[in-house]
């Protein structure tokens, strides 16, 4: 089944033939990178043209969301949450309970000129790696320092994307922070 795109290469709005159905997202397009996915905990849901009946034009279907559509919905990749034994259980949990990029790609890109060189990320009730593939996009490779999680899945997710080093740190965080000089 190929994923719904709402835009084209010279991003002009094509015929639409489908709608989001869930939870706040009423009537919304699926595209390429757009929006926020508000799941919830709830399988979201398209309803869009039968592919066996495209010829006639009041002929629809509702299906559930793939995994893959809700990652683009949220700005990531394809492909994000598909590390090895992941279940699509786990990946439209994480997915749901994730930051949309967009928005904070904007933000960490302006917040760049107010930041010394060289600064590094902490990422607090990480998730799926959200704030450090922004802050990598701005910042480069390597200056998101360190993420935590209590959630199992997330932590794995974003230990496949930017690597691990374990440490069990336990008491006041405090004395594991360096502090930037501003």
């Amino acid at each position: 089944m190929p994923l719904l795109m709402a835009e084209d290469k010279n991003m002009k709005y094509q015929k639409i033939t489908s709608a989001c159905i869930g939870n706040g997202q009423a009537n919304q397009t699926v595209s390429q990178q757009a929006g926020a996915l508000n799941c919830m905990h709830d399988q979201q849901a398209v309803i869009t043209k039968d592919d066996k009946d495209m010829e006639n034009d009041n002929k629809y279907v509702v299906r559930r969301l793939t995994p893959e559509e809700c990652e683009l919905l949220q700005g990531y990749d394809i492909g994000w949450t598909a590390i090895p034994g992941a279940s699509d259980t786990a990946r439209y949990k994480a997915l749901g309970n994730s930051i949309a990029l967009p928005q904070w790609q904007i933000i960490i890109d302006n917040m760049k000129q107010y930041l010394p060189e060289g600064a590094t990320l902490g990422s607090l009730f990480d998730g799926i790696g959200g704030f450090p593939l922004c802050w990598e996009r701005t910042h480069g490779k390597g200056t998101a320092i360190w993420a935590s999680e209590i959630e199992k899945f997330p932590i794995e997710v974003t230990k496949h994307h930017f690597g691990c080093k374990e440490e069990n740190i336990e008491g006041d965080i405090e004395k594991y922070l360096e502090r930037p000089k501003f």
